[in-house]
């Protein structure tokens, strides 16, 4: 059977040729729409781009660090005795030589009267005693008496100086256990619970009675990596060898609230030896604590200047590429992703300063490096002009 077209009066074209025109537009319309494809894949991708420029870069460190107090005394009785009174309220601010307890001074009163008239009888032995020795002396010097019995006298004399002095002492120590009746705090500070009450026995130098803490100003602890604490020491050496003085290191702690301490602090002293257990030094601080917000035992976080860089490169640490320790950063040079080869001078878990490689103004890639690769064409957006460190 065969199948004709027409097309206009008496003109025929053969069916066969029809399928052959058919088919070669097929093809064509292929590979157009492969064309498109790979147009379409050539197209620039769209990427958010930070313009890097020098500025100043702080190296902060910050620490858990717990409270202490500058000095903590726990107060106990010297003498045994029943608690007659207390005298102050507990978590209250004491002052050195403030009364806190009383024992009862009775016993210790009687125990100083004793004292005494027994140092007055001896005293007035004594002075019998140094009456017969001078007498006795005269009359040996004229021979009426033998040298036995001028002996005697001297031994007299000597016995009751002696007497008098134990006396004496027995009065001394009669009169300081009875000052122990009253025990004041030893310094300024806040005084916890008490632990006896009135009528209580206490036993000397064993029970606790209460605990002054010296609160102002206040010690603050905390550790520093060992890596940390190197970048400090090199900046002090690197200041010393310029010939220039290191300023203080101011010191900040931010409290439980999340809020920033109204007082900064200083430098105390470091441990002797780095924890190998933990690779970190011991560091103490000295805060002023006028309104004794700070207390024994509280947690806080430390914030120090470690060191200070001035106009320098710094991008964001999620920037950089490292690749078996050789570090690059991806950036953007007339709409394509170049990879440029830098060296870093300091790099924490944000920020990471640039020592060479690249130059102010460049734009670089700081999100998603690891999925893009060099050669690519981009559609930069610049979202930003500071690295996390300015808005720091």
């Amino acid at each position: 059977m065969k199948f004709l077209f027409h097309e206009g009066a008496g003109n025929r074209i053969p069916a066969s040729m029809l399928l052959v025109l058919l088919s070669i537009s097929f093809v064509l319309g292929g590979c157009l729409d492969d064309n498109k494809k790979e147009k379409q894949s050539q197209q620039a991708m769209p990427v958010k781009v930070m313009k890097i420029s020098e500025q100043s870069f702080p190296v902060m460190g910050e620490y858990v660090a717990q409270i202490q107090a500058l000095k903590t005394v726990n107060i106990k009785a010297r003498v045994q005795g029943h608690i007659k009174e207390r005298s102050f309220a507990e978590g209250e601010a004491v002052s050195e030589g403030q009364l806190l307890f009383v024992i009862d001074p009775r016993p210790y009163q009687e125990t100083l009267k004793k004292a005494e008239a027994e140092l007055a009888s001896t005293k007035a032995s004594l002075v019998k005693a140094s009456k017969d020795y001078k007498r006795f002396k005269a009359l040996f010097d004229q021979g009426a008496v033998s040298r036995e019995e001028f002996d005697s006298k001297i031994t007299d004399k000597q016995v009751l100086e002696a007497n008098l002095s134990n006396a004496q002492a027995q009065v001394d120590q009669a009169k300081l256990d009875l000052s122990f009746t009253n025990i004041v705090s030893p310094m300024n500070g806040i005084i916890g619970r008490t632990q006896v009450e009135p009528g209580t026995l206490v036993a000397a130098e064993s029970t606790v009675l209460a605990t002054v803490s010296a609160v102002d100003p206040i010690y603050v602890n905390f550790s520093i990596p060992e890596k940390e604490y190197l970048v400090a020491i090199r900046e002090i050496d690197k200041l010393k060898k310029e010939g220039k003085p290191d300023k203080p290191r101011k010191l900040r702690i931010i409290l439980a609230d999340g809020k920033f301490y109204g007082h900064n602090g200083t430098f105390s002293m470091a441990d002797r030896a780095v924890d190998p257990a933990t690779g970190t030094l011991g560091i103490r601080a000295e805060f002023p604590n006028p309104e004794r917000i700070l207390r024994d035992g509280q947690y806080a976080k430390v914030v120090v200047e470690l060191k200070k860089y001035n106009d320098v490169l710094v991008v964001p640490t999620r920037a950089l590429l490292d690749i078996q320790g050789r570090k690059s950063l991806l950036a953007v040079v007339n709409a394509t992703v170049v990879e440029k080869p830098v060296t870093v001078d300091y790099s924490d878990d944000r920020n990471t300063v640039i020592k060479s490689g690249i130059e102010p103004g460049v734009l670089i890639i700081s999100d998603g490096v690891n999925k893009i690769r060099p050669g690519t064409p981009v559609e930069p957006k610049i979202v930003q002009d500071k690295t996390e460190a300015a808005k720091q």
